[in-house]
């Protein structure tokens, strides 16, 4: 694949065409996207052209389709919107519930009058419950959005149970809104000198949330127009876990876009959300979910004092490369973690590989979206290309590819860019199960 910083990119308007030449550098100038894929939080989110591209030139209406990486749903409403069945996974509890309710069908007027419900009784009501506890929370919240929180919470409990799935996605947006964390940023971060924390009251939080609910009522709304009864093809699987796929569909096709390496960490980006909804039981249990998270960084010490080997004659020299800080010294443990890590990131998509590809019908497909490459500790991990080199080595073939220029995705992280670098491109890669 080309590495050439002066590109002459193919300039596209609208949806990517289906016969663009293998290799090609694309830049995509977007139409104005549904309203439903922006709802709810997710880090870095997919475009909906590509999923969009696969579908038109490799699927037929009686595909069915995998997405084992669920995210906020891209995949799945351009899965819907061409009327294919798509089956869906995700081991993050906020992303199964924003999946879950972009694949419901609500009727719009409950959720009106249910939203009406709540902030009536909450804006009137003086004693606030104290059901939330995580470390930190004092330090995050504000006393009076923390009063007015638990309100909010306390009546969503007792609000319809088949409207509750809308409630807690918009509670969720108003949690983060309503943090003191810096607005912009996806991990939790506070600093004075960027941006100064606003006092907020109670009456902040309920008009946080009654903006949110009509955003995301005008989304859903919309969103119903389009897919008419076509929700019921969505099917989630009744697993967390990427890596082991084990169910006994056989698809046509998988259509995704893992995470990227050593980028973000999904589960501190949405830490507010899973206590504030529940979605985790205290510390302990948000921690486990790192168990199911391809590539996690929560990585023992023993553990990562180990140099990891894949037997890739490509990678393993890369991760030698992080382990022993040639390209940078990090500092004391960083170089041997952040090796781990890429070795864990790549070891977890070979499993991950392997039970896609025994999922799959002979001559499905598999297509992903990734960073095409990713610098750690100075060292660039041709990421795409050595993902498309294990999947090959364990049956797949390599049916087509190009790069998308990234534009207006922007991870709001702190971090030294130069070790760390930027992802500047995205590359898709069309892989197939041999017949």
């Amino acid at each position: 694949m080309r590495d050439n910083p002066r590109l002459d990119y193919f300039k596209i308007e609208g949806d990517i065409p289906t016969e663009i030449s293998e290799g090609e550098f694309i830049s995509v100038n977007r139409e104005t996207p549904l309203k439903i894929y922006q709802l709810g939080f997710q880090p870095a989110k997919s475009i909906p052209e590509i999923p969009r591209w696969f579908l038109q030139k490799y699927t037929k209406t009686s595909s069915t389709i995998l997405e084992p990486f669920a995210g906020s749903g891209t995949t799945i409403i351009e899965s819907l919107k061409n009327n294919r069945q798509i089956f869906w996974l995700d081991y993050h509890p906020l992303s199964r519930l924003i999946c879950r309710v972009k694949t419901t069908e609500f009727i719009i007027d409950e959720i009106r009058q249910d939203v009406f419900n709540i902030l009536e009784i909450s804006r009137t009501q003086k004693n606030a419950p104290k059901t939330v506890d995580f470390s930190n929370k004092d330090f995050w919240f504000q006393k009076p959005v923390q009063e007015g929180l638990e309100i909010l919470k306390e009546h969503i409990l007792q609000a319809r149970p088949n409207i509750q799935p809308v409630l807690w996605l918009i509670f969720s947006l108003t949690v983060r809104k309503t943090s003191d964390m810096n607005d912009g940023m996806i991990l939790a971060a506070k600093r004075s000198h960027v941006q100064e924390i606003p006092v907020r009251s109670r009456s902040d939080v309920f008009d946080y949330f009654q903006s949110y609910a009509t955003k995301a009522i005008d989304a859903l709304d919309e969103w119903g127009t389009v897919v008419n009864g076509a929700r019921k093809k969505a099917k989630e699987l009744p697993t967390d876990d990427a890596r082991i796929i084990a169910t006994r569909h056989k698809f046509d096709a998988v259509i995704t876009s893992p995470p990227y390496i050593n980028a973000i960490d999904y589960v501190w980006a949405s830490k507010f959300e899973l206590h504030w909804l529940g979605l985790v039981k205290n510390d302990s249990d948000r921690l486990a979910l790192y168990e199911t998270e391809i590539g996690t960084e929560r990585i023992s010490s023993q553990e990562f004092k180990e140099l990891g080997q894949t037997g890739n004659s490509n990678l393993d020299p890369l991760i030698e490369e992080i382990y022993n800080g040639k390209k940078y010294k990090a500092s004391k443990g960083q170089n041997a973690l952040r090796a781990r890590v890429t070795y864990k990131y790549f070891t977890d998509m070979k499993e991950h590989f392997k039970y896609s590809l025994d999922s799959l019908k002979p001559g499905g497909y598999y297509c992903f979206t990734i960073g095409d490459t990713s610098k750690i500790c100075g060292v660039n991990i041709p990421v795409a290309d050595l993902l498309t080199e294990i999947a090959c080595e364990l049956g797949f073939k390599r049916d087509f590819y190009f790069h998308l220029l990234l534009k207006n995705r922007k991870l709001n992280i702190p971090r030294n860019v130069n070790w760390a670098g930027t992802i500047k491109h995205d590359t898709t890669v069309v892989l197939r199960k041999p017949e």
